[in-house]
């Protein structure tokens, strides 16, 4: 006998547990620990317990979840869309009956808030639940690894809507790119460093709450105002179980529109080669970053830097 329920304060083991075997199906090393769920979870003022659904067999214990809810500042995918954070499973031969019951009882109860669209896994920069947790944080999608979760979502009605590649950079041997354009973008600019909390506002700092993050800006010489600005974070080190070594980029400020020899595209280069330089000083191993590979922009830019891809994902929706 399987019932959906909401979640209770006692859950937390089992959906760590659940967490890990799910990932571990697909070789991943993703895992979510019981205090990792507690930072990038359960401690946001926003957490809902209705919103986190729970699988249980009356003999096998917890043996999925479904978290869903929405993004209320959403940008992408519209502040009228309701978003599957999470759906996790464990491996067995009712894997795709639990999936599918799971799924079944979020879009009922998407259907009762108003909401008519879903997006899921994640909502790429709109994602607000998982964040720094590696793979699980909502940016990537589905992951191309993932063929258990690519079924249950395609058997769920959910179609392709965004691809998504991860682009990863190894801090050790970075050397930023030094040409006469870029020394020229040197002579003429100063990147600072922003104290504080930037300039993201009170929901980015909560939906960040239990990460680090640094804000640079780019100033032009010939007139003193902020052409550019970058934010990059990383989970804090307190939070067992997340990969604090490994930095992370957005790159949704820079404009799809730009040509390929816009002159920001160069600054743009500048201010993230600096923004990488520090990071080498703070012991930073790694940085990663999200894009739409469609964006040519943007892996233009991270070619230049030196990233090479390592994950594809995508994002997908469908009507409720």
């Amino acid at each position: 006998m399987r019932s959906i329920r909401s979640f209770l304060n006692v859950d937390t083991p089992a959906l760590a547990k659940i967490w890990h075997l799910h990932h571990q199906a697909y070789r991943s090393k993703s895992d979510c620990t019981v205090v990792a769920w507690d930072h990038a979870v359960l401690a946001k003022p926003y957490f809902r317990i209705d919103q986190l659904l729970i699988a249980e067999d009356s003999t096998g214990g917890l043996v999925g979840f479904a978290h869903w809810g929405r993004n209320p500042n959403s940008l992408r995918v519209g502040k009228g869309a309701g978003i599957l954070h999470r759906l996790c499973v464990c491996p067995g031969v009712d894997e795709d009956a639990i999936a599918s019951e799971l799924l079944e009882a979020s879009m009922q109860a998407m259907r009762l808030e108003g909401l008519g669209r879903c997006v899921g896994i994640g909502a790429f920069d709109d994602s607000i639940y998982y964040i720094g947790v590696a793979e699980g944080d909502g940016f990537l999608g589905v992951h191309s690894s993932d063929a258990r979760l690519l079924r249950w979502m395609q058997a769920g009605g959910f179609r392709p809507e965004q691809a998504t590649e991860c682009w990863e950079l190894g801090l050790s041997h970075f050397k930023p790119p030094m040409d006469r354009t870029q020394i020229s973008v040197h002579r003429n600019s100063v990147v600072s460093r922003i104290l504080g909390d930037g300039h993201g506002g009170w929901w980015q700092s909560v939906v960040f709450g239990h990460c680090d993050q640094s804000t640079f800006q780019l100033v032009s010489k010939t007139k003193p105002i902020v052409e550019l600005r970058v934010t990059l974070w990383s989970p804090e080190v307190f939070v067992p179980g997340v990969e604090s070594w490994i930095a992370r980029l957005s790159l949704s400020a820079v404009g799809s529109d730009l040509a390929n020899d816009d002159p920001r595209i160069e600054q743009w280069i500048y201010l993230i080669s600096e923004c990488l330089r520090l990071l080498q000083t703070e012991r930073k191993q790694m940085v990663q970053v999200v894009i739409d590979p469609n964006i040519p922009q943007h892996v233009q830019i991270l070619q230049r830097l030196g990233f090479k891809t390592k994950h594809h994902g995508m994002v997908m929706s469908r009507e409720l």
